[in-house]
Protein backbone atom coordinates (compact mmCIF):
# COMPACT_ATOMS: atom_id res chain seq x y z
CA UNK A 1 0.00 0.00 0.00
CA UNK A 2 1.58 3.18 -1.26
CA UNK A 3 1.48 6.23 1.00
CA UNK A 4 2.61 9.82 0.39
CA UNK A 5 3.81 9.88 4.02
CA UNK A 6 6.43 7.08 3.74
CA UNK A 7 9.28 9.53 4.22
CA UNK A 8 7.68 10.83 7.43
CA UNK A 9 7.12 7.44 9.06
CA UNK A 10 9.33 6.75 12.09
CA UNK A 11 10.20 10.43 12.53
CA UNK A 12 9.06 13.15 14.94
CA UNK A 13 7.19 14.98 12.14
CA UNK A 14 3.92 16.64 13.24
CA UNK A 15 1.29 16.67 10.38
CA UNK A 16 -0.91 19.67 9.61
CA UNK A 17 -4.68 19.64 9.98
CA UNK A 18 -5.15 18.96 6.28
CA UNK A 19 -2.62 16.10 6.41
CA UNK A 20 -4.41 14.55 9.41
CA UNK A 21 -7.63 14.38 7.34
CA UNK A 22 -5.70 12.80 4.46
CA UNK A 23 -4.10 10.19 6.79
CA UNK A 24 -7.46 9.24 8.31
CA UNK A 25 -8.85 8.68 4.80
CA UNK A 26 -5.84 6.49 3.94
CA UNK A 27 -6.45 4.25 7.00
CA UNK A 28 -10.14 3.40 6.37
CA UNK A 29 -9.49 0.42 4.09
CA UNK A 30 -6.43 -0.98 6.02
CA UNK A 31 -8.36 -0.87 9.31
CA UNK A 32 -11.19 -2.90 7.79
CA UNK A 33 -8.69 -5.38 6.38
CA UNK A 34 -6.99 -5.65 9.79
CA UNK A 35 -10.29 -6.49 11.48
CA UNK A 36 -10.96 -9.17 8.87
CA UNK A 37 -7.57 -10.75 9.51
CA UNK A 38 -8.14 -10.71 13.28
CA UNK A 39 -11.48 -12.50 12.84
CA UNK A 40 -9.86 -15.15 10.62
CA UNK A 41 -7.05 -15.68 13.09
CA UNK A 42 -9.58 -16.13 15.92
CA UNK A 43 -11.42 -18.84 13.97
CA UNK A 44 -8.20 -20.66 13.14
CA UNK A 45 -7.02 -20.39 16.78
CA UNK A 46 -10.25 -21.99 17.98
CA UNK A 47 -9.71 -24.85 15.54
CA UNK A 48 -6.12 -25.25 16.72
CA UNK A 49 -7.19 -25.23 20.40
CA UNK A 50 -9.76 -27.93 19.66
CA UNK A 51 -7.15 -30.07 17.90
CA UNK A 52 -4.67 -29.51 20.75
CA UNK A 53 -7.26 -30.63 23.29
CA UNK A 54 -7.99 -33.76 21.31
CA UNK A 55 -4.28 -34.43 20.94
CA UNK A 56 -3.81 -34.19 24.71
CA UNK A 57 -6.53 -36.80 25.25
CA UNK A 58 -5.03 -39.17 22.68
CA UNK A 59 -1.51 -38.63 24.04
CA UNK A 60 -2.67 -39.40 27.59
CA UNK A 61 -4.32 -42.59 26.32
CA UNK A 62 -1.16 -43.65 24.48
CA UNK A 63 1.23 -42.77 27.30
CA UNK A 64 -0.93 -44.53 29.86
CA UNK A 65 -0.80 -47.76 27.86
CA UNK A 66 2.90 -47.35 27.04
CA UNK A 67 3.59 -47.07 30.76
CA UNK A 68 2.08 -50.52 31.23
CA UNK A 69 4.63 -52.04 28.85
CA UNK A 70 7.59 -49.97 30.12
CA UNK A 71 10.77 -52.11 30.40
CA UNK A 72 11.39 -50.68 33.89
CA UNK A 73 8.17 -52.33 35.15
CA UNK A 74 9.59 -55.68 34.09
CA UNK A 75 12.88 -55.30 35.93
CA UNK A 76 13.41 -58.00 38.55
CA UNK A 77 13.09 -56.81 42.14
CA UNK A 78 16.77 -57.41 42.91
CA UNK A 79 17.81 -55.15 40.02
CA UNK A 80 15.56 -52.34 41.24
CA UNK A 81 16.97 -52.74 44.74
CA UNK A 82 20.51 -52.48 43.39
CA UNK A 83 19.57 -49.30 41.54
CA UNK A 84 18.10 -47.88 44.73
CA UNK A 85 21.25 -48.73 46.69
CA UNK A 86 23.33 -47.01 44.00
CA UNK A 87 21.39 -43.79 44.74
CA UNK A 88 22.79 -43.60 48.28
CA UNK A 89 25.62 -41.17 49.05
CA UNK A 90 29.02 -42.87 49.08
CA UNK A 91 31.14 -40.19 50.81
CA UNK A 92 29.06 -40.05 54.00
CA UNK A 93 26.12 -41.64 55.75
CA UNK A 94 22.51 -40.98 54.78
CA UNK A 95 20.69 -38.08 56.41
CA UNK A 96 17.15 -37.71 57.72
CA UNK A 97 15.95 -35.71 54.73
CA UNK A 98 13.30 -36.19 52.06
CA UNK A 99 15.57 -34.50 49.52
CA UNK A 100 17.76 -37.56 48.96
CA UNK A 101 17.72 -41.35 49.09
CA UNK A 102 16.47 -43.44 50.71
CA UNK A 103 13.56 -41.27 51.92
CA UNK A 104 13.16 -39.60 48.52
CA UNK A 105 12.74 -42.96 46.77
CA UNK A 106 9.71 -43.79 48.90
CA UNK A 107 7.95 -40.59 47.86
CA UNK A 108 7.84 -41.36 44.12
CA UNK A 109 5.01 -43.89 44.19
CA UNK A 110 3.50 -46.55 46.43
CA UNK A 111 5.38 -49.31 44.60
CA UNK A 112 8.75 -47.64 45.12
CA UNK A 113 7.86 -46.97 48.74
CA UNK A 114 7.12 -50.65 49.29
CA UNK A 115 10.40 -51.65 47.63
CA UNK A 116 12.45 -49.12 49.59
CA UNK A 117 10.92 -50.16 52.92
CA UNK A 118 11.63 -53.82 52.16
CA UNK A 119 15.29 -53.25 51.20
CA UNK A 120 17.35 -53.35 54.44
CA UNK A 121 20.57 -52.11 52.82
CA UNK A 122 18.94 -48.76 52.08
CA UNK A 123 18.62 -48.15 55.82
CA UNK A 124 21.98 -49.49 56.97
CA UNK A 125 23.68 -46.07 57.13
CA UNK A 126 22.53 -43.02 59.07
CA UNK A 127 23.83 -39.66 60.26
CA UNK A 128 22.13 -38.62 63.49
CA UNK A 129 22.14 -35.00 64.67
CA UNK A 130 21.20 -34.26 68.27
CA UNK A 131 18.96 -31.17 68.45
CA UNK A 132 20.40 -28.11 70.17
CA UNK A 133 18.66 -26.81 73.24
CA UNK A 134 16.95 -23.43 73.29
CA UNK A 135 19.24 -21.38 75.53
CA UNK A 136 16.34 -19.14 76.55
CA UNK A 137 14.14 -22.06 77.63
CA UNK A 138 16.17 -25.30 77.72
CA UNK A 139 13.18 -27.30 79.01
CA UNK A 140 10.73 -26.12 76.37
CA UNK A 141 8.13 -28.58 75.11
CA UNK A 142 9.13 -27.91 71.49
CA UNK A 143 12.69 -29.04 72.20
CA UNK A 144 11.54 -32.19 73.99
CA UNK A 145 9.19 -32.91 71.12
CA UNK A 146 11.97 -32.55 68.58
CA UNK A 147 14.21 -34.88 70.60
CA UNK A 148 11.45 -37.48 70.89
CA UNK A 149 10.72 -37.36 67.17
CA UNK A 150 14.36 -37.69 66.21
CA UNK A 151 14.90 -40.59 68.59
CA UNK A 152 11.83 -42.32 67.15
CA UNK A 153 13.02 -41.79 63.57
CA UNK A 154 16.45 -43.16 64.49
CA UNK A 155 14.87 -46.26 66.01
CA UNK A 156 12.56 -46.81 63.02
CA UNK A 157 15.29 -46.11 60.44
CA UNK A 158 17.79 -48.55 61.89
CA UNK A 159 15.03 -51.05 62.58
CA UNK A 160 14.37 -51.23 58.83
CA UNK A 161 17.96 -52.34 58.23
CA UNK A 162 17.20 -55.92 59.17
CA UNK A 163 20.43 -57.72 60.00
CA UNK A 164 22.70 -55.59 57.79
CA UNK A 165 25.99 -54.24 59.22
CA UNK A 166 25.51 -50.58 60.15
CA UNK A 167 27.42 -47.40 59.37
CA UNK A 168 26.43 -44.69 61.86
CA UNK A 169 27.64 -41.18 62.63
CA UNK A 170 26.42 -39.07 65.54
CA UNK A 171 26.73 -35.30 65.83
CA UNK A 172 26.14 -34.70 69.49
CA UNK A 173 25.40 -31.39 71.21
CA UNK A 174 28.21 -29.55 73.05
CA UNK A 175 28.96 -30.48 76.64
CA UNK A 176 26.90 -28.72 79.34
CA UNK A 177 28.70 -26.58 81.90
CA UNK A 178 30.21 -28.64 84.73
CA UNK A 179 33.10 -28.38 87.22
CA UNK A 180 36.57 -28.82 85.62
CA UNK A 181 37.82 -32.38 85.64
CA UNK A 182 34.42 -33.97 86.32
CA UNK A 183 32.33 -33.40 83.19
CA UNK A 184 29.28 -35.56 82.64
CA UNK A 185 27.38 -36.03 79.38
CA UNK A 186 23.94 -34.45 79.12
CA UNK A 187 20.83 -36.56 79.56
CA UNK A 188 19.77 -35.88 75.97
CA UNK A 189 23.14 -37.01 74.61
CA UNK A 190 22.94 -40.21 76.63
CA UNK A 191 19.43 -40.91 75.27
CA UNK A 192 20.75 -40.74 71.72
CA UNK A 193 23.77 -42.82 72.63
CA UNK A 194 21.65 -45.49 74.32
CA UNK A 195 19.48 -45.72 71.21
CA UNK A 196 22.55 -46.31 69.05
CA UNK A 197 24.06 -48.72 71.57
CA UNK A 198 21.00 -50.93 71.22
CA UNK A 199 22.23 -51.62 67.67
CA UNK A 200 25.89 -52.08 68.70
CA UNK A 201 26.04 -55.78 67.71
CA UNK A 202 25.63 -54.67 64.09
CA UNK A 203 27.96 -51.66 64.12
CA UNK A 204 30.45 -51.87 61.28
CA UNK A 205 31.55 -48.23 60.96
CA UNK A 206 30.90 -45.81 63.80
CA UNK A 207 31.75 -42.12 64.01
CA UNK A 208 30.94 -40.08 67.11
CA UNK A 209 31.38 -36.32 67.39
CA UNK A 210 30.68 -35.58 71.03
CA UNK A 211 32.10 -34.21 74.27
CA UNK A 212 34.99 -36.22 75.70
CA UNK A 213 32.84 -37.25 78.64
CA UNK A 214 30.36 -38.98 76.32
CA UNK A 215 33.12 -40.61 74.29
CA UNK A 216 34.72 -42.01 77.42
CA UNK A 217 31.34 -43.20 78.68
CA UNK A 218 30.75 -45.10 75.44
CA UNK A 219 34.26 -46.46 75.11
CA UNK A 220 34.21 -47.86 78.63
CA UNK A 221 30.92 -49.74 78.27
CA UNK A 222 31.59 -53.29 79.35
CA UNK A 223 28.26 -54.60 78.07
CA UNK A 224 28.62 -53.43 74.46
CA UNK A 225 29.27 -56.31 72.07
CA UNK A 226 30.60 -55.13 68.69
CA UNK A 227 31.61 -58.26 66.75
CA UNK A 228 31.26 -56.58 63.33
CA UNK A 229 33.00 -53.29 64.15
CA UNK A 230 35.72 -52.40 61.62
CA UNK A 231 36.31 -48.65 61.81
CA UNK A 232 35.93 -46.31 64.76
CA UNK A 233 36.19 -42.50 64.67
CA UNK A 234 35.91 -40.37 67.80
CA UNK A 235 35.83 -36.57 67.41
CA UNK A 236 35.38 -34.41 70.47
CA UNK A 237 33.90 -30.98 71.11
CA UNK A 238 35.92 -28.39 72.93
CA UNK A 239 35.49 -28.62 76.68
CA UNK A 240 37.17 -29.74 79.88
CA UNK A 241 39.60 -32.63 79.66
CA UNK A 242 38.43 -35.44 81.94
CA UNK A 243 40.68 -37.27 84.36
CA UNK A 244 41.78 -40.26 82.29
CA UNK A 245 42.85 -42.14 85.39
CA UNK A 246 39.17 -42.61 86.27
CA UNK A 247 38.33 -44.27 82.94
CA UNK A 248 39.19 -47.42 81.10
CA UNK A 249 39.86 -49.90 79.82
CA UNK A 250 38.08 -48.91 76.64
CA UNK A 251 36.18 -52.13 76.10
CA UNK A 252 34.36 -51.06 72.94
CA UNK A 253 37.68 -51.26 71.07
CA UNK A 254 38.20 -54.94 71.78
CA UNK A 255 36.38 -55.94 68.59
CA UNK A 256 38.35 -58.55 66.70
CA UNK A 257 37.78 -56.92 63.28
CA UNK A 258 38.75 -53.29 64.04
CA UNK A 259 41.17 -52.08 61.38
CA UNK A 260 40.63 -48.30 61.42
CA UNK A 261 40.79 -45.91 64.38
CA UNK A 262 40.47 -42.12 64.68
CA UNK A 263 40.94 -41.03 68.29
CA UNK A 264 41.58 -37.65 69.93
CA UNK A 265 45.06 -37.25 71.35
CA UNK A 266 43.49 -36.19 74.65
CA UNK A 267 42.34 -39.76 75.32
CA UNK A 268 44.98 -41.68 73.40
CA UNK A 269 46.39 -43.91 76.12
CA UNK A 270 47.65 -47.05 74.32
CA UNK A 271 47.58 -49.23 77.43
CA UNK A 272 43.84 -48.49 77.78
CA UNK A 273 43.07 -49.52 74.21
CA UNK A 274 42.44 -53.29 73.89
CA UNK A 275 43.14 -53.18 70.16
CA UNK A 276 44.69 -55.82 68.02
CA UNK A 277 47.36 -53.39 66.84
CA UNK A 278 48.81 -55.80 64.31
CA UNK A 279 45.65 -55.64 62.14
CA UNK A 280 45.23 -51.84 62.08
CA UNK A 281 45.38 -50.40 58.56
CA UNK A 282 44.34 -46.82 59.42
CA UNK A 283 45.37 -44.89 62.52
CA UNK A 284 44.71 -41.20 63.22
CA UNK A 285 45.57 -39.48 66.49
CA UNK A 286 44.05 -36.03 66.10
CA UNK A 287 41.88 -33.50 67.86
CA UNK A 288 42.44 -29.95 69.08
CA UNK A 289 46.06 -28.95 69.56
CA UNK A 290 45.45 -27.52 73.01
CA UNK A 291 44.13 -30.88 74.21
CA UNK A 292 47.09 -33.04 73.17
CA UNK A 293 48.91 -34.29 76.30
CA UNK A 294 52.69 -34.05 76.72
CA UNK A 295 52.80 -37.85 76.91
CA UNK A 296 52.13 -38.02 73.16
CA UNK A 297 55.84 -37.84 72.30
CA UNK A 298 57.71 -39.04 69.26
CA UNK A 299 59.13 -41.82 71.39
CA UNK A 300 55.68 -42.99 72.53
CA UNK A 301 54.22 -42.86 69.01
CA UNK A 302 57.15 -44.76 67.55
CA UNK A 303 56.51 -47.53 70.04
CA UNK A 304 52.84 -47.62 69.01
CA UNK A 305 53.28 -47.73 65.26
CA UNK A 306 56.02 -50.33 65.59
CA UNK A 307 53.16 -52.67 66.59
CA UNK A 308 51.16 -51.85 63.44
CA UNK A 309 52.93 -53.44 60.44
CA UNK A 310 49.73 -53.44 58.32
CA UNK A 311 49.24 -49.66 58.37
CA UNK A 312 48.17 -48.04 55.09
CA UNK A 313 47.30 -44.57 56.40
CA UNK A 314 48.73 -42.95 59.52
CA UNK A 315 48.15 -39.41 60.84
CA UNK A 316 49.68 -38.41 64.17
CA UNK A 317 49.84 -35.41 66.47
CA UNK A 318 53.20 -35.17 68.26
CA UNK A 319 53.83 -33.22 71.46
CA UNK A 320 57.47 -33.41 72.49
CA UNK A 321 58.07 -31.13 75.48
CA UNK A 322 61.51 -29.72 74.60
CA UNK A 323 63.42 -28.68 71.50
CA UNK A 324 66.50 -30.78 72.20
CA UNK A 325 64.88 -34.13 72.91
CA UNK A 326 66.50 -37.07 71.15
CA UNK A 327 65.22 -40.60 70.67
CA UNK A 328 67.88 -43.18 71.58
CA UNK A 329 68.29 -45.03 68.34
CA UNK A 330 69.66 -48.09 70.10
CA UNK A 331 66.24 -48.59 71.75
CA UNK A 332 64.35 -48.20 68.49
CA UNK A 333 65.31 -50.36 65.56
CA UNK A 334 64.05 -49.39 62.14
CA UNK A 335 60.26 -49.80 61.97
CA UNK A 336 59.18 -51.47 58.75
CA UNK A 337 55.83 -50.29 57.36
CA UNK A 338 55.78 -51.98 53.94
CA UNK A 339 52.20 -50.96 53.02
CA UNK A 340 51.98 -47.39 54.36
CA UNK A 341 51.01 -44.99 51.54
CA UNK A 342 49.86 -41.93 53.55
CA UNK A 343 51.64 -40.31 56.49
CA UNK A 344 50.85 -37.00 58.20
CA UNK A 345 52.62 -35.50 61.21
CA UNK A 346 51.29 -32.52 63.18
CA UNK A 347 53.95 -31.05 65.48
CA UNK A 348 52.24 -29.40 68.44
CA UNK A 349 55.23 -27.98 70.33
CA UNK A 350 58.99 -27.40 69.92
CA UNK A 351 59.44 -30.83 68.46
CA UNK A 352 61.28 -30.55 65.18
CA UNK A 353 64.52 -32.41 66.08
CA UNK A 354 62.60 -35.28 67.70
CA UNK A 355 60.26 -35.58 64.72
CA UNK A 356 63.25 -35.73 62.39
CA UNK A 357 64.60 -38.64 64.44
CA UNK A 358 61.19 -40.30 64.43
CA UNK A 359 60.96 -40.12 60.63
CA UNK A 360 64.45 -41.51 60.22
CA UNK A 361 63.45 -44.62 62.21
CA UNK A 362 60.74 -45.48 59.67
CA UNK A 363 61.13 -47.56 56.53
CA UNK A 364 58.37 -46.52 54.12
CA UNK A 365 58.98 -48.06 50.67
CA UNK A 366 55.38 -47.45 49.46
CA UNK A 367 54.83 -43.93 50.82
CA UNK A 368 52.96 -41.81 48.27
CA UNK A 369 51.50 -38.95 50.36
CA UNK A 370 53.32 -37.09 53.15
CA UNK A 371 52.24 -34.05 55.16
CA UNK A 372 53.91 -32.21 58.03
CA UNK A 373 52.34 -29.40 60.04
CA UNK A 374 53.34 -27.56 63.16
CA UNK A 375 54.48 -24.52 65.04
CA UNK A 376 57.99 -25.59 66.04
CA UNK A 377 60.62 -22.90 66.42
CA UNK A 378 63.35 -25.31 65.31
CA UNK A 379 63.11 -26.54 61.75
CA UNK A 380 63.10 -30.30 61.17
CA UNK A 381 65.77 -31.85 58.99
CA UNK A 382 63.94 -33.67 56.21
CA UNK A 383 66.60 -34.04 53.53
CA UNK A 384 67.71 -37.53 54.58
CA UNK A 385 64.11 -38.58 55.01
CA UNK A 386 63.15 -37.40 51.51
CA UNK A 387 66.18 -39.14 50.03
CA UNK A 388 64.63 -42.50 50.98
CA UNK A 389 61.22 -41.80 49.44
CA UNK A 390 61.59 -42.84 45.85
CA UNK A 391 57.83 -43.10 45.21
CA UNK A 392 56.55 -39.97 46.97
CA UNK A 393 53.92 -38.23 44.80
CA UNK A 394 52.10 -35.77 47.09
CA UNK A 395 53.69 -33.45 49.65
CA UNK A 396 51.90 -31.01 51.98
CA UNK A 397 54.13 -28.73 54.09
CA UNK A 398 53.15 -26.20 56.73
CA UNK A 399 55.86 -23.55 56.43
CA UNK A 400 55.21 -22.38 60.01
CA UNK A 401 57.46 -25.19 61.16
CA UNK A 402 60.44 -23.83 59.17
CA UNK A 403 62.55 -20.74 59.43
CA UNK A 404 63.51 -19.29 56.05
CA UNK A 405 66.93 -20.86 55.46
CA UNK A 406 65.90 -24.44 56.37
CA UNK A 407 62.77 -24.02 54.24
CA UNK A 408 64.85 -23.18 51.17
CA UNK A 409 67.20 -26.07 51.99
CA UNK A 410 64.25 -28.43 52.21
CA UNK A 411 63.05 -27.43 48.75
CA UNK A 412 66.44 -28.38 47.32
CA UNK A 413 65.98 -31.91 48.72
CA UNK A 414 62.47 -32.62 47.41
CA UNK A 415 62.17 -36.01 45.67
CA UNK A 416 61.93 -35.85 41.85
CA UNK A 417 58.84 -38.09 41.93
CA UNK A 418 56.60 -35.39 43.46
CA UNK A 419 53.53 -34.57 41.36
CA UNK A 420 51.46 -32.55 43.86
CA UNK A 421 52.95 -29.91 46.17
CA UNK A 422 50.84 -27.95 48.65
CA UNK A 423 52.18 -25.18 50.90
CA UNK A 424 50.19 -24.03 53.95
CA UNK A 425 50.54 -21.59 56.83
CA UNK A 426 48.34 -23.30 59.41
CA UNK A 427 49.12 -21.20 62.48
CA UNK A 428 48.59 -17.93 60.60
CA UNK A 429 45.67 -18.39 58.18
CA UNK A 430 46.10 -14.79 56.98
CA UNK A 431 49.63 -15.65 55.80
CA UNK A 432 51.29 -12.50 57.14
CA UNK A 433 54.23 -13.91 59.05
CA UNK A 434 56.37 -15.89 56.63
CA UNK A 435 58.39 -13.62 54.37
CA UNK A 436 60.32 -16.09 52.23
CA UNK A 437 57.59 -17.10 49.81
CA UNK A 438 59.17 -15.40 46.77
CA UNK A 439 62.50 -17.08 47.50
CA UNK A 440 60.77 -20.43 48.05
CA UNK A 441 58.96 -20.23 44.73
CA UNK A 442 62.15 -18.93 43.13
CA UNK A 443 63.88 -22.21 43.98
CA UNK A 444 61.32 -24.10 41.90
CA UNK A 445 61.45 -21.44 39.17
CA UNK A 446 65.20 -21.32 38.60
CA UNK A 447 65.83 -25.03 39.22
CA UNK A 448 63.70 -26.99 36.75
CA UNK A 449 65.57 -30.14 37.77
CA UNK A 450 63.74 -29.95 41.12
CA UNK A 451 60.39 -31.75 41.04
CA UNK A 452 60.51 -32.19 37.24
CA UNK A 453 57.21 -34.14 37.36
CA UNK A 454 55.29 -31.47 39.32
CA UNK A 455 51.70 -31.29 38.03
CA UNK A 456 49.72 -29.51 40.73
CA UNK A 457 51.07 -26.66 42.87
CA UNK A 458 48.91 -25.01 45.54
CA UNK A 459 49.57 -22.35 48.15
CA UNK A 460 47.02 -21.69 50.89
CA UNK A 461 48.44 -18.43 52.31
CA UNK A 462 50.18 -16.23 49.75
CA UNK A 463 49.75 -12.86 51.45
CA UNK A 464 53.46 -12.03 51.07
CA UNK A 465 53.88 -13.74 47.71
CA UNK A 466 54.25 -11.38 44.76
CA UNK A 467 52.19 -11.77 41.60
CA UNK A 468 55.40 -11.54 39.55
CA UNK A 469 56.94 -14.52 41.37
CA UNK A 470 53.90 -16.59 40.44
CA UNK A 471 54.10 -15.49 36.81
CA UNK A 472 57.81 -16.38 36.59
CA UNK A 473 57.19 -19.77 38.22
CA UNK A 474 54.36 -20.72 35.86
CA UNK A 475 56.25 -19.45 32.80
CA UNK A 476 59.34 -21.45 33.71
CA UNK A 477 57.36 -24.62 34.42
CA UNK A 478 55.42 -24.39 31.15
CA UNK A 479 58.56 -24.49 28.99
CA UNK A 480 58.70 -28.29 28.85
CA UNK A 481 57.48 -30.21 25.85
CA UNK A 482 54.90 -31.15 26.86
CA UNK A 483 54.84 -29.25 30.17
CA UNK A 484 54.18 -31.33 33.29
CA UNK A 485 52.40 -28.56 35.21
CA UNK A 486 48.63 -28.68 34.73
CA UNK A 487 47.12 -26.85 37.74
CA UNK A 488 48.01 -23.94 40.04
CA UNK A 489 45.91 -22.87 43.06
CA UNK A 490 47.00 -19.85 45.11
CA UNK A 491 45.05 -18.15 47.89
CA UNK A 492 46.63 -14.71 48.21
CA UNK A 493 44.43 -13.35 50.98
CA UNK A 494 45.03 -9.82 49.68
CA UNK A 495 43.93 -7.62 46.81
CA UNK A 496 45.52 -8.01 43.43
CA UNK A 497 48.64 -5.93 42.82
CA UNK A 498 49.48 -6.97 39.26
CA UNK A 499 46.92 -8.73 37.08
CA UNK A 500 48.91 -11.61 35.58
CA UNK A 501 45.94 -13.44 34.05
CA UNK A 502 46.43 -11.87 30.58
CA UNK A 503 50.05 -13.12 30.59
CA UNK A 504 48.83 -16.61 31.48
CA UNK A 505 46.18 -16.76 28.76
CA UNK A 506 48.39 -18.69 26.34
CA UNK A 507 49.19 -21.32 29.00
CA UNK A 508 45.51 -21.63 29.93
CA UNK A 509 44.68 -22.29 26.29
CA UNK A 510 47.28 -25.07 26.40
CA UNK A 511 45.27 -26.74 29.19
CA UNK A 512 46.73 -25.20 32.37
CA UNK A 513 44.12 -24.65 35.11
CA UNK A 514 44.89 -21.48 37.11
CA UNK A 515 42.96 -20.42 40.22
CA UNK A 516 44.22 -17.20 41.80
CA UNK A 517 42.07 -16.11 44.73
CA UNK A 518 42.24 -12.46 45.79
CA UNK A 519 40.26 -10.26 48.13
CA UNK A 520 37.72 -8.17 46.21
CA UNK A 521 38.79 -4.63 45.39
CA UNK A 522 37.65 -1.98 47.84
CA UNK A 523 35.43 0.87 46.65
CA UNK A 524 37.20 4.18 46.20
CA UNK A 525 36.57 6.74 48.94
CA UNK A 526 35.73 9.19 46.14
CA UNK A 527 33.02 6.97 44.65
CA UNK A 528 29.68 8.78 44.19
CA UNK A 529 27.94 5.56 45.37
CA UNK A 530 29.90 5.30 48.66
CA UNK A 531 27.54 4.40 51.50
CA UNK A 532 24.69 3.20 49.29
CA UNK A 533 23.47 -0.44 49.50
CA UNK A 534 23.34 -0.82 45.70
CA UNK A 535 26.81 0.58 45.10
CA UNK A 536 28.59 -1.17 42.18
CA UNK A 537 31.65 -3.26 43.07
CA UNK A 538 34.78 -3.40 40.96
CA UNK A 539 35.17 -7.05 40.09
CA UNK A 540 37.32 -9.15 37.80
CA UNK A 541 35.47 -12.39 36.96
CA UNK A 542 38.75 -14.31 36.83
CA UNK A 543 39.20 -13.79 40.58
CA UNK A 544 37.27 -15.55 43.29
CA UNK A 545 36.35 -14.24 46.71
CA UNK A 546 38.43 -15.37 49.67
CA UNK A 547 37.73 -15.46 53.36
CA UNK A 548 40.01 -16.59 56.20
CA UNK A 549 39.43 -20.23 57.13
CA UNK A 550 37.12 -20.85 60.05
CA UNK A 551 39.08 -23.87 61.21
CA UNK A 552 42.72 -24.88 61.12
CA UNK A 553 42.06 -28.59 61.33
CA UNK A 554 43.89 -30.44 58.58
CA UNK A 555 42.51 -33.98 58.91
Amino acid sequence: MASPFVSRLGTNYCPTDEEILEINALLVEPILRLKGLDDEITKLQMAIDKLAEERSRVAAYVEGHRALISPFRRLPLDIIQELFVACLPTHRNCVMSASEAPVLLGRVCSSWRAISLSTPRLWSSLHVVEPLQNLVDPTSASFEGKVARRLKITQIWLGRSGQCPLSISLQSAPEPASPPGTPTPSGTSMRFMKTLLSFAPRWQHIQLTAPLSLLLEVMSRSDAEVPLLETVAFHHHQGHNPLLSTWGPFNILRGARISGLYIPGAIFVPENLPLQWSQLTDLTVGGHRWSVPVTLTSDALLRVISKCPELRCCKLMVHDPTANIEIPTSEHPIVELPFLHTLAIDCVARVAPAVSTLLMRLSLPELRDFAIFGSAQDSPTLGNFFARLGRLESLHIDITIFSQAPLLETFHTLPPSIRRLRISDIDDPWGQTHRGLDEMLGVLTTSPELCPMLQHFSLDSGFNLSDRAVLLFITARMQGSPPALNRVDINFGRQVVVDIMPDLRAFIEMGLAVFLDYLPLQMSQDSPWLGLPDAPVNWNPSWATWAPPTSISHW
